[in-house]
């Protein structure tokens, strides 16, 4: 049973957090984990390049305000690699721009983030990057 837990846990969809903020990243980890997703944490945008080319995950959570490069930058860079463009985000902010959006063509959560609301997003998102189940067809005979 517990082998099939890990298994499962394994496969499971992942969610890369870039946030240089632990306790937001703990938090949103600790929600987003507890409702069946893997989660990898990083603090700045270098890291997240290079978790990026290790595993492309289903969603990407971020900050706009990070050390080194900004949200905004990463995800320039992130639009121009046909192999990440495709990824969906999510922008955790705390600031207070409601344009952040519309500019950054990402929903927006802003800080205190609602964690409920979070996963609730996350699990719209990793869902819809599942492929689709095949078509079941029952033979008659």
């Amino acid at each position: 049973m517990r082998s099939a837990r890990r298994r499962a846990r394994r496969s499971a969809p992942l969610v890369l957090i870039v946030d240089d903020d632990a306790g937001v990243a703990e938090a949103a980890a600790e929600a987003i984990g507890a409702a069946g997703y893997r989660t990898l944490w990083v603090p700045d945008g270098w890291q997240a390049l290079l978790a990026l080319e290790r595993e492309l995950p289903a969603l990407l959570l971020l900050d706009l305000s990070l050390p080194g490069m900004s949200g905004s930058e990463l995800l320039r860079l992130i639009r121009t690699r046909p192999a990440w463009s495709h990824i969906p985000r999510v922008i955790m902010t705390g600031t207070n721009d409601r344009m952040i959006g519309v500019r950054e063509d990402a929903p927006v959560f802003y800080k205190p983030i609602d964690l409920d609301s979070l996963v609730q997003v996350v699990e719209r998102y990793c869902d819809r990057s599942r492929p689709p189940l095949p078509a079941i067809s029952e033979s008659r005979g």
